[in-house]
């Protein structure tokens, strides 16, 4: 994990609702079409006379566009879940909470330093770098 990754958590969330949103939008637009067709072929007896006949048909529009959208929420989500598993990884509880309120709430290191009882932003910025320094 890194903290490019750690950066698009807030981003998937907001993504996952932009694609739940789109795909809310298409059904509520794309309902089932009727398809009409007209086939030539003749009777199944004797005197095997050719003739047209009319078939009709339903098919649903947007289904694919549906599909790929859905195969994007959960490249999403897992990629979500992968980052919140890794900060529950963290063993130190304020250093946990520093990577939860910077990445996942979306915190500045200011306010973060402040819950954490600290006077100014390099408080919380410390605790991360020193994290990464020694994990990574």
């Amino acid at each position: 994990m890194n903290q490019k990754t750690l950066r698009q958590y807030r981003d998937l969330v907001k993504e996952i609702e932009e694609l739940k949103n789109r795909i809310s939008e298409a059904q509520k637009l794309s309902s089932v079409q009727v398809v009409k067709d007209s086939v030539s072929g003749s009777n199944p007896h004797f005197p095997y006379q050719k003739g047209v006949f009319a078939i009709e048909g339903l098919e649903q529009i947007n289904s694919r566009r549906k599909k790929i959208l859905q195969k994007r929420i959960e490249r999403c989500e897992r990629l979500k879940l992968e980052i919140e598993e890794f900060i529950d990884t963290i063993e130190d509880s304020k250093t946990r909470r520093v990577f939860q309120l910077r990445y996942i709430y979306g915190c500045s290191w200011e306010k973060i330093s402040r819950m954490l009882g600290g006077w100014d932003e390099s408080y919380a910025r410390k605790i991360h770098d020193r994290w990464w320094l020694k994990n990574t």
